[in-house]
Formats: structure tokens, C-alpha cells, sequence
């Protein structure tokens, strides 16, 4: 394994019950970055999480995390931190129990780190777990996952069920970790990626369990644009099964495509360009072409 590759995914494929989830994926991930991992409800990414985490193991191919295969492996395992969606906690245990388990599971565990995370989220050590709001367990989960101090940590949908203020608190505080700390790596899900943008290095987009997009994400942010103006001036110098979205009224038209969709002999001066939000982008991407006419 490369010094700074911690993961390392060859032509890996799993099914469930006959139906193929994840499709030959080939992935690397390297140390120290910040990762979002985007897809569509179904695409097969908490299966691609499990795999990584070692919940499960693959039907086919290798995987490798931290020079080894994480399926029932301790050594990989301790570096590893899971904090799944609507993550399991014992309602009836009180938050200092929460984090006293935390410290005998994670062998880096930080509990100054602990108790910062529990301040910042206004969480009280004596409170029990079966009396905290949606928001505030979620909050707890991010808690555990950010005091683990894991070199791995895979965040799945970490701001489901937070207000604005809190989610803010939660980038604030994983971007300062980020910044301070040399050895960790993030992998986060989530279905809304504008939020996640300023903090994310590089995306992997997942749909109908292949990896369709792996990149930097500005790099995939610049990738498509909106062309407006007269659809005389504009589609026909597109590739028209490229389109990924089309709005027209009489004679004029609006169209999402890729920049790789357009001609040399457009003639720009004659059409409004515009950038395309990275979740609107996305959403187009993983689908079929939607024609609007109005």
C-alpha cells in the first residue's frame, strides 16, 4: 500500500438476496482529506460503507484499509469509527455512559475532545439518552465519532435532525480538527451536498451501486453549465443525447449539459452561460433527461 492511500478498493462487488448492490467499484482513498460520498437513495452507498467498515465482506474483488481486509479484523477495525445513521444507543444509559463505552472501544480516544464537543452542543453528561430529541442524538453520535480520533471516520447523513445553528457548530468544529490534526481522514454521506462544499476536498458519486463520478469537487462543480438563449443558437451545437436537463418556451430554451457537450462552433457571444449548483448537477446526472416545455 502506497504511504498515503488508507483505502484501497479493486473491482469489489457484493449482492443482496440475488441483487447485485455494488457493481466493481474501484476506489482509493488517501490520508488526511476530507471525502463526500453523494448518491441517491438505493445507490448502494451505506452498503459501500459497511464494506469498508467491515460490517460485511465483498462477493467479489479486495478490499484493503490501512494495508489490510477490515472483514472481522481487529487491527484495521480500532482505527475505524462508524457512526451510522440514526446511530444505535441504549435509551435507558446516560450520556457519560455513552462516552465511557467510547473510551474503551476506541483505543485514541480523547476525552477532553469529549467533553469540547459536549459544550459546544450544550449536551449534559447526566442526561439520558431516551430523553434527547432526534437533533440531540444525532449530536451525541457526532461527539463519539469526532472524540474517537479514529485516522478513519465515516459519517453517515451526520446533520440529520440538526437545526441550522447546530449544524454550523458541527462544520466549524470538523474543519478545526482538519486543520489541526495531521493523521485523520473523513468520509461523509449525504444526499445534500451544497452544505458540505466549503469543506469537502474530493467526492465519489454513487448510482445504481457504480461509481460514476470520483474527483475533486470543484473540478466536478465546473463540469456542467447552463446555456440560455435562442434554441437555434444552442442545439445544434450540443450533443442532444447528452442534455442532461431542457426547459423551452416557444423559441427559447435553457439546457444543462456538460462542457464536453458543446461544439467549437457555438458562437458564445449569442448565449448566457452559467454555472450549475453541484446538488442540481448531481441530481440530472444520476437520471434520466427531463424535457420541460411551458
Amino acid at each position: 500500500m502506497s504511504n498515503n492511500k488508507i483505502v484501497q478498493i479493486t473491482n469489489v462487488s457484493f449482492y443482496h438476496d440475488q441483487n447485485q448492490v455494488i457493481r466493481h467499484i474501484n476506489l482509493e482513498i488517501e490520508q488526511n482529506g476530507i471525502y463526500g460520498l453523494w448518491g441517491r437513495n438505493g445507490a448502494g452507498k451505506t452498503t459501500l460503507m459497511k464494506l469498508l467498515t467491515g460490517l460485511i465482506k465483498p462477493d467479489a474483488g479486495n478490499i484493503k484499509v490501512f494495508g489490510e481486509r477490515p472483514f472481522e479484523n481487529r487491527n484495521v477495525l480500532q482505527n475505524i469509527c462508524f457512526i451510522q445513521e440514526n446511530h444505535p444507543l441504549n435509551p435507558q444509559w446516560r450520556i457519560y455512559n455513552v462516552l465511557t463505552l467510547g473510551k474503551y472501544f476506541y483505543k485514541n480516544w480523547d476525552e477532553s475532545k469529549a467533553n469540547i464537543w459536549l459544550e459546544r452542543f450544550s449536551l449534559h453528561p447526566k442526561a439520558k439518552v431516551k430523553s434527547l430529541s432526534k437533533g440531540m442524538r444525532t449530536a451525541l453520535s457526532i461527539v463519539i465519532g469526532m472524540a474517537s480520533n479514529c485516522p478513519l471516520t465515516i459519517f453517515d447523513e451526520p446533520t440529520n435532525g440538526l437545526d441550522a445553528a447546530t449544524r454550523e457548530i458541527f462544520y466549524e468544529g470538523i474543519l478545526k480538527e482538519y486543520e489541526n490534526i495531521d493523521n485523520r481522514t473523513f468520509v461523509m454521506s449525504t444526499h445534500h451536498i451544497s452544505e458540505w462544499q466549503r469543506m469537502i476536498g474530493n467526492i465519489i458519486v454513487l448510482n445504481e451501486g457504480e461509481i460514476l463520478l470520483n474527483d475533486e469537487i470543484d473540478h466536478i462543480q465546473s463540469e456542467a453549465v447552463y446555456l440560455s438563449g435562442s434554441i437555434d443558437d444552442i442545439k445544434p451545437f450540443i450533443v442532444i443525447e447528452e442534455i442532461l436537463e431542457e426547459k423551452t418556451m416557444g423559441n427559447m430554451g435553457s439546457f444543462m449539459v456538460e462542457r464536453g457537450s458543446i461544439t467549437q462552433k457555438m458562437d458564445r457571444s449569442k448565449v448566457t452561460i452559467e454555472s450549475v449548483p453541484l446538488q442540481d448537477y448531481l441530481l440530472r446526472k444520476t437520471q434520466k433527461k427531463k424535457v420541460v416545455h411551458l
